[in-house]
């Protein structure tokens, strides 16, 4: 039997301790997150590539990766795969909403229980908004669990939450990305009430990293321990592409997050393109990202534009603009809706997809995963929606940025003292 949901008197004040304790310090994790990394060689060099093996994974070969766009593009491919199912089915996922598409990957998964598959449902606390769906699942054998459950004698654990959207199959096919199991998730970008996002459906050796990312924090929220072959079955190649899978969380000893992120782009030589939604990096990434244009390399940042969910971070990644504008960045804020990819490619031949923000949560606190794909075909795909993005944004000028009013500087400023909480 599962404890009780808390009130909302209790994550009222769970909400409100989880910024105070960010703002204080309280919930430091004591992860190092400054970097001393200055290459000689580029992204594009067999050196760099062997760099990346400190990143726990290094490169795994023989795999297939296909970029998803929008709901429209993932919910149909994963509810095929779930249908498909034969052996296990497990689900990370930081919000799992009862709407449609909460309904729909519900009874996908409650059909594959009925007909015995292993099915393995982790959701955050936060975003366990479930309603009757966690009960029904249940009844059905779905294993639904909460990540860290917000409770009084567990509010000292409040900001230890998982991030992290992961989906896989058999073990065989893995997804990841920004996605989450909520309505503003359909759909295609069309208008504010369908958000932009992408997400990646992973096929080969590499999917048994994000299948042990998985079991990581199974294990810690059950202690089952998963194995045998309907979980870590024997892998053959998929296609040609390199992938590593690249996890973070509160406990590392170094932040794998800014590590991937920082490393690429300290070895950048060509071009850097970021598709964040939550773009407020810390002094470090914008001092690379500025030397990075300075060297002659072409840096792209796209973030969201006046439909973004949280005005306060827009604000606080607006304060220090100009630096970046100075050195030749070029900032473009996408129009149509609220957009929510965690996306980056570099030189033409390394690209990563998956949950990572550019803040201090994904830093520092939340558990986390990235795709990464170290292939031209895929990172030409990838820059061509970037491409497609672009041109549906406004950008940035110094001068627009700087005629802006006081009123919006204050606003910039005061949102700019919360960078802890974001």
């Amino acid at each position: 039997m599962s404890a009780p949901r808390p009130g909302p008197a209790l994550r009222l004040l769970a909400a409100a301790l989880l910024g105070l304790t960010a703002l204080t310090g309280c919930i430091s994790s004591g992860t190092r997150t400054d970097y001393t990394y200055d290459p000689s060689y580029g992204v594009a060099s067999p050196e760099f590539l062997r760099s990346l093996a400190a990143l726990k994974n290094g490169m795994v070969p023989g795999n297939a990766v296909t970029l998803l766009q929008n709901g429209d593009g993932l919910f149909p491919d994963l509810l095929r795969a779930i249908a498909g199912a034969r052996e296990s089915v497990d689900v990370e996922i930081y919000i799992f909403n009862d709407g449609e598409i909460g309904r729909e990957i519900a009874d996908a998964l409650i059909e594959r229980a009925r007909a015995g598959v292993g099915v393995r449902v982790l959701v955050d606390d936060i975003g366990a908004r479930l309603g009757g769906l966690a009960d029904e699942m249940r009844a059905a054998g779905v294993n639904v669990r909460i990540y860290k459950p917000i409770r009084i004698y567990s509010l000292t654990r409040l900001g230890h939450r998982t991030h992290r959207k992961i989906v896989t199959i058999d073990g065989r096919v893995g997804y990841c990305g920004g996605f989450a199991f909520d309505d503003r998730w359909r759909g295609d970008a069309r208008n504010q009430h369908e958000w932009r996002d992408l997400a990646v459906r992973l096929e080969g050796p590499a999917v048994r990293q994000l299948q042990r990312i998985f079991m990581e924090d199974w294990v810690n929220t059950t202690g089952e321990v998963l194995g045998g072959d309907a979980q870590f079955p024997v892998l053959e190649p998929a296609g040609d592409v390199l992938v590593q899978v690249i996890s973070s969380s509160r406990n590392d000893q170094s932040s794998m997050s800014k590590l991937m992120l920082y490393m690429a782009i300290q070895a950048a030589r060509s071009a850097i393109t970021i598709e964040n939604a939550y773009f407020v990096p810390d002094a470090q990434i914008r001092r690379a990202l500025i030397r990075a244009a300075r060297r002659g390399v072409k840096v792209r940042i796209v973030v969201p534009g006046p439909s973004i969910d949280i005005p306060a971070i827009r604000r606080a990644s607006q304060f220090h603009y100009g630096e970046l504008l100075d050195a030749g960045v070029e900032i473009y804020e996408y129009q149509p809706t609220m957009l929510h990819s965690k996306a980056m490619a570099v030189d033409g031949i390394w690209a990563t997809v998956g949950s990572i923000n550019f803040d201090t949560r994904s830093m520092r606190k939340n558990a986390e995963a990235n795709v990464v794909v170290y292939d031209a075909r895929f990172a030409a795909q990838l820059g061509a929606v970037f491409d497609q993005d672009i041109a549906r944004s406004v950008r940035l000028t110094k001068r627009a940025w700087a005629k802006r009013g006081l009123w919006v500087r204050v606003r910039e400023l005061f949102a700019s003292f919360f960078t802890e909480m974001y």
